[in-house]
């Protein structure tokens, strides 16, 4: 379905009540043949895509398809009436009030409507703020704002030399996004709104349609002359008759402060879309970097940096080759010893299983037994000292999250609380899923707590459940026993989420430990392997110099062997299980035996250490790309760590892109060498993960160069053509 709006998530303070507000904002193209269908349609998707269900809806519009939307609105009942209810939870609407916004090219942006409020709006939103968060959304969204690799610089045209690249042509990737974009700068600078505007100037050709809807939106006739960045810069004079000029975007304000002191502009006339800051800048400045991110103004240089050469918006460089890295002992996280010793025997699940008492399918690689973590005596024992260093004493009601190891910890602390405050009143546990106004009633402070959390998904959801039920000014204390988010950045986002709030005092949360170990995508190993066993033509895959009868026999060979472990890893090419020896050094002294260790328990550490590789501040050893350089492991890993049950993992818990040698000769012929050598040898202790490496190959997440791949392919089938096997029909199945 194309979408017809642009929808964000935004946040500001009731003009009257001073209370945060969180507002889902609805933007509709008024360009678009707009029916009740579409409007209900993008207001779902636009709910279902917010993390957490909002205090106000804003539908966005143009005059005259706000008054069509409105109408549609009030005659479709029965849709309205089931959108209003995936706004509410046990009967409470959480979802305050719906307003309907008209953005005008004159008047600007005026509420005309709000449903369920009364004939006031109930909340008295900042428009222009709210308006602001959704071109801040489009920055975080869209690649815009890019940071030169390490020990690299961008040399722009203007000869400045800068970590920072802006892509302003990238602000604006759909149509709803264009149009939004569009009336922004009509109502950032006054000179567009001019009745007798007939010049604007703009400095890159990237940005014409950006300027042309506002334009539109205005209702000018004004034509748009482009000087091409700094070629033309120093022949350009203002005209007589009514101009603007619009700057793509800057990280030093020079054009601008050209044009105004050299060239005799107006700088009230001069708009920047995007710049790096606001600060002493010759001309109005639509999205400044610095105010959404303060990382952008601490990107600094030491000089010794290579210059990549920037003309217009393109390279004018090579492409660099991506960087390898090699996996060591800086890639360690600080609490991953914590882990294993902890929970690695014992509280480590099957991989791919259920961490529910129901049952239910697991949405994670990795899940350990809440149990396990609710019953921990080293937790609880943090437990005690958090309590009595951190939580408030007005908290007389404590939430669990619905699982064994959460009500544990609940009641454990319940005692704690008690004996803290040397009262006879123990405070109130309940489960989330009791939650209403009459449990939380006579409530002057709450303990969430859960025992292991993920991303923080269900804290965000009961905190947001939470302002339903109590007032801002209530303490609340979120307590994680064990976090496993995808990575460091989604915890601290989740720390930020929690303890924000309209009050001058922070809400408190706790951690005994988090671990991030990666993110569960759709394209997981185990779901590429269900798709290749699933979609592979045999027809098309086989080798002339095979028999058409030993490779279908071989690839039914590799579907049955694969169906025996579906959610686990292939067994070495004789049968065996992939197995372990003792010198991991990621385990430390964590296992008294390598036997101890299960196969989820070994992933979950190689899963921690790459994304404890990705997450690494150190740009150079880091295992994360940027916009300008890509990341692969080297291919030294799989002999650093030649178990063969190691290299599995590494396989499966590496992103594809890490894996991705293709565009890299050296590092694709030394993975040839490796794969060669292990082929030949997968009847040994040294070839054990060859069904692995085979099946990576064959799904394409492990990717060498055409001519490398062709090589691997053929010598391994000439080698192993005489007999049936898995091996040799996963290796029929590379393309």
């Amino acid at each position: 379905m194309m979408h017809k709006a642009f929808s964000y998530f935004a946040h500001g303070a009731c003009e009257d009540t001073g209370l945060d507000i969180y507002a889902l904002c609805v933007y509709i193209d008024a360009r678009c043949e707009l029916s009740a269908h579409d409007l209900f349609d993008e207001l779902t998707a636009a709910l279902q895509a917010a993390s957490v269900v909002p205090d106000c809806v804003l539908v966005i519009a143009d005059e005259s398809a706000t008054q069509k939307l409105l109408g549609y609105w009030q005659e479709e009942e029965s849709r309205r009436e089931t959108f209003q209810s995936r706004c509410e939870k046990k009967g409470v609407p959480f979802v305050k009030c719906y307003q309907f916004v008209v953005w005008c090219s004159r008047s600007g942006l005026s509420v005309i409507h709000t449903e369920g409020a009364g004939p006031e709006p109930y909340f008295k939103l900042p428009l222009l703020k709210l308006i602001r968060h959704g071109l801040e959304a489009l920055v975080r969204k869209n690649p815009v704002a890019q940071i030169a690799p390490a020990g690299h610089v961008f040399k722009h045209p203007s000869k400045t030399v800068s970590k920072l690249f802006i892509q302003t042509r990238e602000l604006a990737t759909s149509e709803p996004e264009l149009s939004f974009l569009g009336r922004c700068l009509a109502g950032h600078l006054d000179a567009f709104r001019l009745p007798d505007l007939a010049h604007v100037y703009i400095d890159s050709m990237g940005i014409y349609a950006m300027v042309h809807e506002a334009l539109v939106f205005t209702g000018s006739t004004a034509r748009i002359h482009s000087f091409h960045s700094y070629d033309e810069l120093s022949e350009q004079t203002p005209p007589t008759l009514p101009y603007a000029v619009v700057i793509s975007a800057s990280t030093t304000g020079g054009m601008a402060r050209t044009l105004y002191e050299k060239q005799g502009f107006d700088e009230t006339r001069i708009l920047t879309i995007i710049d790096s800051s606001r600060e002493h800048r010759h001309s109005a400045t639509l999205i400044a970097l610095d105010e959404i991110d303060d990382s952008y103004k601490k990107r600094l240089r030491d000089g010794t940096e290579t210059q990549i050469e920037l003309y217009g918006e393109h390279f004018a460089s090579k492409a660099k080759p991506p960087r390898a890295v090699t996996l060591g002992l800086s890639h360690k996280p600080s609490r991953l010893e914590d882990f294993l010793k902890e929970f690695g025997t014992n509280g480590v699940l099957d991989l791919n299983a259920s961490a529910s008492p129901s049952g239910r399918p697991a949405n994670r690689l990795v899940c350990v037994d809440t149990s396990s973590v609710g019953s921990s005596a080293k937790l609880k024992e943090w437990l005690k000292e958090e309590i009595h260093w951190r939580v408030a004493t007005a908290i007389n009601h404590i939430i669990y999250a619905d699982d064994a190891g959460s009500k544990e910890l609940a009641e454990h602390a319940a005692t704690l609380l008690q004996e803290a405050r040397n009262s006879s009143t123990t405070p109130k546990v309940l489960c989330y899923d009791d939650l209403d106004d009459l449990s939380l009633k006579g409530a002057t402070g709450v303990l969430i707590i859960q025992a292991l959390a993920g991303d923080g998904g269900l804290l965000r959801e009961i905190s947001r459940d939470l302002r339903e039920y109590l007032k801002q000014c209530t303490p609340r204390h979120f307590l994680a026993g064990v976090g496993l988010p995808q990575s460091a950045d989604t915890w601290a986002r989740l720390r930020q989420f929690l303890v924000r709030n309209a009050s001058n005092r922070e809400y408190g949360f706790s951690a005994w430990f988090a671990l991030p170990i990666g993110a569960d995508s759709t394209a997981t190993a185990w779901q590429a392997y269900a798709e290749l066993f699933a979609e592979s033509q045999l027809a098309d895959l086989l080798n002339e110099s095979l028999p058409r009868d030993v490779a279908m026999k071989s690839i039914v060979l590799a579907t049955e062997t694969y169906q025996s472990v579906p959610n686990g890893f292939f067994p070495t090419p004789g049968g065996d299980k992939l197995v372990l020896t003792d010198g991991f050094v990621f385990f430390g002294k964590a296992f008294e035996k390598v036997s101890e260790v299960s196969d989820a328990t070994a992933f979950a550490t190689v899963a921690a250490v790459l994304q404890a590789a990705r997450d690494l501040n150190s740009s150079g050893n880091q295992l994360r790309p940027n916009g300008y350089e890509s990341v692969v492991l080297d291919p030294e890993n799989f002999l650093r760590f030649n178990d063969n049950l190691l290299q599995a993992c590494i396989l499966r818990a590496a992103h594809p892109a890490e894996l991705d040698y293709s565009s890299s000769p050296q590092h694709s012929r030394l993975m040839k060498e490796f794969l060669l050598k292990l082929f030949a040898r997968h009847a040994r202790p040294y070839g054990g993960a060859a069904l692995e490496f085979a099946a990576a190959l064959a799904s394409g997440r492990l990717r060498l160069l055409a001519s490398d791949l062709e090589e691997v392919r053929d010598k391994a089938i000439a080698q192993l053509k005489e007999v049936e096997s898995p091996l040799l029909g996963l290796i029929c199945l590379i393309k």
